[in-house]
């Protein structure tokens, strides 16, 4: 039996999966992402959250998404 997982992240990993889709990198820390990977760090992450940037190119389009954690506490 599998794991579970929350509403939230699985909505997550869908809009992840969509983005990666049309073509827009996905950054975790500074480092090249993946759906899954970005969705595992946001369940684990204590004392802090992942903060998102949407990164556009010169003609105003998301090229980059980029997650960098940020402490709370």
């Amino acid at each position: 039996m599998g794991k579970k997982r929350s509403k939230k992240t699985e909505t997550l990993r869908e809009e992840l999966k969509y983005y990666e889709s049309k073509g827009i990198s996905l950054w975790l820390d500074g480092k090249a992402s993946t759906p899954r990977e970005i969705e595992k760090a946001h369940k684990i992450a204590e004392d802090g959250v992942y903060m998102r940037d949407y990164v556009q190119n010169e003609k105003g389009e998301i090229e980059k998404l980029e997650f960098d954690f940020v402490k709370t506490k």
